[in-house]
This record gives C-alpha cells, sequence and structure tokens, in this order.
C-alpha cells in the first residue's frame, strides 16, 4: 500500500514536471496563437498570466524550508541585484503597470530556482527535467507526423518543424536543451534507462534537424567545442592550463580580422545573410533608442508594446516583438547598468560551474550547469532569453536561476531538505 508521504512525492514530481511543460511555452503559446492570432507584449495575455500562476504554484514549499531557503538566498547577492534593480525600474518605467507585473514574475521566476535548490537533490530536478523535455520531444514529432497543420510552419518558413511550441526557433532551442539533459542523464543511467535517454537523444537531433533553426545549429556546436575546450582544460596539469588559455586567445584574435573577408559565405552556409534575416537593421533602428535613456532604459519589460516607446519601430518592423538580442532588449529596459549586472551574473556562473565540472563526484550536474550557460550566454546574441518571463523563455531563467543558486549555495551533496522518493526511483 502506498503511504501518504510517498503518494504526495508523487504528486509534488508531476506537479513540477508539468509546471516546466507549462514554462517551455508547449502547447499553450501555440493554441492562443491559433485562436488569438498576435498579442501585443505590453498588454499580455491573461491566459498565458492565469498558466503562469499555476506553474509557480509549487513555489509554495518554500515555506517548509525558510533556514535553508535563507542561507542559499544570502550567498545570491548578485540575483537578488539584478531582479531588485528590474522591481526599482518601476519609478521611471514608460509603462509602470507593465513593469511592476513583469518585475513580480521575474521574482517568482527566481523564487522556483530556489526551490528546487533547497528541496529536491540535484539528480531528482534533472529527472524531472529529462521527462519533461521528453514529453515535449515526443508530443513535437508527433504533431508533426499526425497534425502537420499544427506542428509545420507555413510562410514565411513553410516545411520549418514547430510541434507543439509555437515557433521554429523554439522547438530548435527546446531541442538543444534536451540533447543536453539526455545526454548528461544517459551518462549516469544503466541497461534500460540508459538505452531510453539514447533513443530519446536520437529524438531531440531529429527535432533540431527538423526544426531548421540554423541558430540552434550554431549554438549547438558552440556547445560542443565549449565541451572539449573544457575537457582538455581539465586533463592538462595546472601550470599547463594558463598556456591552453593564452594559446586558444592568440588563435581567437587573428581570426577576428580574417572573418570580416569571409563572412557573407559563411552566414550564406548557415542559410543568413549580412543582415541576418533582418535583425542588423531593427538593431539599427534600435541603438539611437537605446541612447536616448543608456543608464536606465524604459522600465523592466515597458519597451515593446504597440503603444510605448517601441510603437515606430514596430510599425517598420511588423515581424518585431523583440530585439532578437537579449543583451539589447535589456539595455532598453533596464539600461547599460542592468546589462553590466546581468554580464557579470552569467560570467560568474560560468566560471564556477566550468570549475566543478570536473572535480566533484556530482560532475554531470555541474557540466550541464557549464553547457546551460554558455548556451545562454551565446542564445541571447539572437533571441531574448534572458530574465524573460513569459511562456516559453520564462523557463530558460527559472533553469539559470537554480544553476546559479546550486553554484552559490556549495551544498550541492545535501540540497534538499526530503528525498524525492519517486524521482530517484525513475
Amino acid at each position: 500500500m502506498i503511504s501518504a508521504k510517498s503518494l504526495f512525492h508523487k504528486v509534488e514530481f508531476a506537479w513540477h514536471t508539468v509546471a516546466f511543460i507549462l514554462l517551455m511555452g508547449a502547447f499553450i503559446p501555440l493554441w492562443r496563437q491559433s485562436t488569438w492570432g498576435g498579442i501585443d507584449p505590453g498588454l499580455g495575455d491573461p491566459v498565458q498570466r492565469a498558466f503562469l500562476g499555476v506553474a509557480y504554484l509549487g513555489m509554495a514549499l518554500l515555506i517548509l524550508h525558510p533556514r535553508r531557503a535563507l542561507a542559499t538566498a544570502r550567498r545570491s547577492a548578485l540575483l537578488w541585484l539584478l531582479v531588485g534593480w528590474a522591481i526599482i525600474s518601476v519609478l521611471w518605467s514608460a509603462l509602470p503597470d507593465v513593469t511592476l507585473r513583469r518585475a513580480v514574475s521575474a521574482l517568482l521566476a527566481s523564487l522556483y530556482g530556489l526551490l528546487l535548490v533547497v528541496r529536491y537533490p540535484v539528480r531528482s530536478v534533472l529527472q524531472m527535467l529529462g521527462i519533461a523535455l521528453a514529453i515535449v520531444i515526443i508530443a513535437s514529432l508527433g504533431a508533426v507526423l499526425l497534425f502537420p497543420e499544427w506542428g509545420v510552419m507555413g510562410p514565411p518558413h513553410p516545411g520549418a518543424w514547430q510541434g507543439v511550441l509555437y515557433h521554429k526557433n523554439a522547438l530548435g532551442r527546446t531541442s538543444i536543451l534536451a540533447l543536453l539533459v539526455f545526454w548528461i542523464l544517459a551518462q549516469d543511467g544503466k541497461g534500460f534507462k540508459k538505452v531510453a535517454w539514447l533513443v530519446l537523444e536520437l529524438a531531440a537531433l531529429v527535432a533540431l534537424v527538423g526544426s531548421r533553426s540554423m541558430t540552434a545549429i550554431l549554438i549547438g556546436l558552440i556547445l560542443a567545442v565549449s565541451w572539449l575546450f573544457l575537457r582538455g582544460m581539465a586533463l592538462l596539469p595546472r601550470l599547463l592550463k594558463p598556456a591552453l588559455l593564452s594559446l586558444g586567445l592568440t588563435a581567437a584574435f587573428p581570426a577576428l580580422f580574417i572573418l570580416p573577408d569571409y563572412l557573407e559565405d559563411v552566414l550564406g552556409l548557415l542559410g543568413k545573410d549580412l543582415t541576418l534575416t533582418g535583425r542588423v537593421p531593427l538593431w539599427n533602428s534600435l541603438i539611437p533608442l537605446a541612447l536616448e535613456r543608456p543608464l536606465l532604459g524604459y522600465g523592466y519589460g515597458a519597451f515593446w508594446s504597440a503603444t510605448g516607446p517601441s510603437a515606430p519601430v514596430m510599425a517598420l518592423f511588423r515581424w518585431a516583438l523583440q530585439a532578437h538580442n537579449g543583451y539589447l532588449d535589456m539595455w532598453l529596459e533596464i539600461g547599460l547598468l542592468g546589462v553590466l549586472i546581468a554580464f557579470a551574473l552569467l560570467l560568474i556562473t560560468l566560471v564556477r560551474t566550468g570549475q566543478r565540472a570536473f572535480q566533484t563526484r556530482n560532475a554531470g550536474v555541474w557540466r550541464f550547469a557549464f553547457l546551460f550557460t554558455v548556451f545562454l550566454l551565446f542564445y541571447n546574441v539572437s533571441e531574448a532569453l534572458l530574465m524573460e518571463v513569459n511562456l516559453g523563455r520564462g523557463f530558460y531563467w527559472v533553469i539559470f536561476s537554480y544553476m546559479y543558486f546550486l553554484s552559490a549555495s556549495d551544498r550541492i551533496s545535501s540540497a534538499g531538505g526530503e528525498r524525492l522518493t519517486t524521482g530517484d526511483r525513475l
């Protein structure tokens, strides 16, 4: 007979898995897009906000771990500084009500990351992630095969797969994340579990290719190179590591001068042009607006709205609901001061996780954390992901917050008051 405690753990595990699926932007945004069409990013969507609220309900479990949560939060000042800066920006925001709403969502997403650190063993979190990603990938492939009117995009990207997500790029980046998680779980698995994760790895690769998201494919290559570099650094004696780093920088520096001569050919191979599919003209239009408020920005979440500061740009670039560059978006919203805090946050997390990737018995988790940070650092060049809070992008801030809290807490072996029985058995 199943005990009440065991049943609660199973329900809890299932709850977080569903929350991850919702936060990834599976099913709901695609349905809303198909029924309502485009939604003003400033006004937002009340239905999506309702589902975000459902996803964050599990955060109430933080009250069960007040001391551990407070101790971990105290070691994470830089993340709270960034979130706090976003909240304070309501004072100068072009749309104060939007800024307040988005800032509260960013705070909730950060607290959700804190909950994952203080309550659950790291392997349980990875398993929840893995199952959620497996459901999204399998459902996406099923949608492509059985419901192509939903799973396959039409113009301007005819034939590209979007699965149960709202765009091919969303499926592409989700597939990259799935490749990382499935690979880590396969490394730790044995027998049938190992085979199952490897089969899912193949399914994620098929979804990635079918999405035709060249950005995601390029990020995948960058992650592979980053991993090889990290592994090479780990295998070298300590005295030779600075020499390898210097050699890499020495080789990269001349490439900065050679690349412009071949840039058009390289972009052609990636299916892009010198405008990066219209991104460069968009950026050229946004930078003068950013320079009007360079230090503080227009307020967190307050720039992109049909009635806000972005109105002239949105009229000129009707496809633009974001800057398609997360750093530029942050500059527009919370100014250069916010961008500097975000960069520091990313770089500190990158160094911490890279140092621990081969130094602990939970090396697999730290490898994932390092590669996820690299993923976020580079993906933010072409898509706004950092500290985004809507369905589909808020998920990445939750996971990054989790990684940062984990690296700051230095308590990976005891992260969680109660072991999640269901997760440990999977």
